[in-house]
């Protein structure tokens, strides 16, 4: 028998530390009663590889505990059917509107990110959000409005046009290229746009074919500099060579490794159509090697595309590898005949329409790449006709693709829109080294869903569908969906920024 000795001050304080040590994980020695408690759900951490039943306390925005004891709570939510996650990160859409966050928050979406495009002026854009989003926000600078607003002369008319981050500019400006002074102005703006806490550089290549290589090096080494990153919708699209996706990617590659600058490559699968999993691939060695590069993929097989662009000059079904049976109108969401494609090429009116490039050998190849994102590319939500990854992207990779077809684990498909864009974006972005883990002082974001029914009913020809299976979606700390319905009157969403206004 141990008989031990009456302590007093420090001796009392370690003996009672000591006594904590001793106490299981999660327990506390006065039962604390927290805000929200989420009881027996199975919770899933990518990072800790936690996969197993547990109990989620939340007080105000932060994760108090995921334990396995008992836990109180001011209100209990039975989650014993339920899948829990950290709240899902879209770092690739154009979802500007509240109607369209709400779609997103439907869909598991509590991170919302404009990053492939930007926009500009940076301080403007969050001033304009603050205290009134649903799901936390944040976007890069633009490069491509950026030289248009340049060429405008900086006045009034280029600010105008800037509005809107997927303006697609004048293409006439679109194709000029910049001079030198105007090229250090440029660069000088993008830094500040940086510096003002844009996360990272967006640059929609493709649609300024005015923008030089050099220009593009300058770029990157600009966000090699300032140690943040480029989002570049790429050069080229196309299938054949000259100016084939395959030199796109190149030129990406080289950038990256000439300057040390991070790239990610938007919606890779949209670019290089059949030869997509080969770049994704091509990048994933290259960044074992040292080279910053990534990219992601949505996993829907169609892409958004304007008629009257210049993606479908002469020898656009060579270059995309399909055929005018393959695009669907958005107007009528019926696919186009040849005399119907005709006319919407020599027309005025609305000519966008939905390219159906990718089959389901495609996407799977891209989801089961252990380096490829998730995004949604998604906008707003434009009636039936519209492109259904705006509604439905994480609930179909969720529902199709693990439920229904085993292309993916649910651990591995939750880490791609979960842990992997975090970590993608917390060397230069300090709130995501809080968001997408599902830990003890974490962020407050987190998603309930049930695995038996979760799922898109959004589809082509019917896009405006909320998705299924979404019981709970928690924006810090606060549910913008409760029980399966979207909450009235809160606004949770709060900015992120880079280090630089963090």
């Amino acid at each position: 028998m141990t008989i031990r000795r009456p302590v007093r001050g420090t001796a009392l304080l370690l003996a009672a530390a000591a006594m904590l040590a001793e106490l299981p994980a999660g327990a506390s020695p006065v039962a604390a009663v927290h805000d929200i408690v989420y009881v027996g759900a199975r919770a899933i951490d990518p990072e800790t590889g936690l996969d197993a039943k547990r109990n989620i306390a939340v007080d105000g925005d932060r994760i108090a505990a995921v334990s396995e004891t008992p836990l109180k709570g001011r209100r209990v939510i039975d989650a014993r059917s339920l899948v829990a996650a950290p709240g899902f990160i879209d770092i690739h859409s154009h979802a500007t509107t509240h109607e369209a966050a709400r779609y997103q928050a439907k869909d598991g979406v509590t991170t919302r990110l404009e990053l492939e495009i930007g926009t500009w002026p940076i301080s403007a854009w969050y001033d304009a959000k603050h205290g009134r989003e649903l799901l936390n926000y944040g976007s890069s600078v633009s490069h491509t409005a950026l030289r248009y607003f340049i060429q405008k002369g900086e006045g009034a008319a280029g600010l105008a046009a800037l509005r809107d981050p997927m303006e697609k500019f004048g293409a006439e400006e679109a194709g000029e290229a910049l001079s030198g002074a105007a090229s250090q102005r440029l660069v000088a703006l993008i830094e500040q746009g940086v510096r003002e806490g844009a996360v990272g550089i967006g640059s929609g290549t493709q649609y300024a074919p005015g923008i030089s290589r050099r220009e593009m090096l300058d770029v990157t080494a600009l966000a090699a500099r300032t140690a943040t990153c480029l989002f570049t919708h790429i050069r080229y699209g196309s299938l054949v060579e000259p100016d084939s996706s395959f030199e796109a990617v190149q030129e990406s590659l080289a950038n990256a490794a000439a300057t040390g600058g991070c790239i990610h490559v938007a919606h890779i699968n949209s670019m290089a159509m059949r030869d997509a999993p080969f770049m994704a691939a091509l990048m994933r060695d290259a960044h074992a090697r040292g080279v910053d590069i990534t990219t992601e993929t949505y996993p829907w097989g169609g892409s958004v595309d304007a008629v009257r662009s210049h993606f479908f000059d002469p020898g656009w079904e060579e270059r995309w590898g399909v055929g005018v049976g393959d695009l669907q109108s958005r107007s009528t969401g019926k696919r186009l005949t040849q005399d119907e494609f005709d006319a919407l090429r020599a027309g005025a009116a609305d000519d966008g329409i939905i390219m159906h490039m990718n089959g389901e050998a495609t996407i799977a190849a891209l989801l089961r790449d252990p380096s490829v994102l998730i995004a949604s590319d998604g906008g707003r939500i434009e009636g039936p006709n519209g492109h259904p990854r705006s509604a439905g992207t994480f609930a179909r990779l969720l529902g199709h693709y693990v439920r229904e077809t085993g292309t993916l684990s649910l651990v591995a498909a939750l880490r791609k829109i979960t842990l992997m864009p975090a970590q993608r974006l917390e060397f230069f972005v300090p709130a995501m080294k809080r968001k997408g883990r599902l830990q003890s002082g974490m962020d407050a974001d987190i998603v309930l869903f049930d695995p038996a029914t979760v799922g898109t009913r959004a589809t082509y020809g019917d896009a405006a569908r909320y998705s299924d299976g979404f019981r709970y979606v928690m924006v810090n700390g606060v549910l913008v969906i409760d029980g399966g319905k979207p909450v009235e009157g809160v606004s949770p969403g709060r900015p992120i920024f880079s280090k630089y206004k963090s």
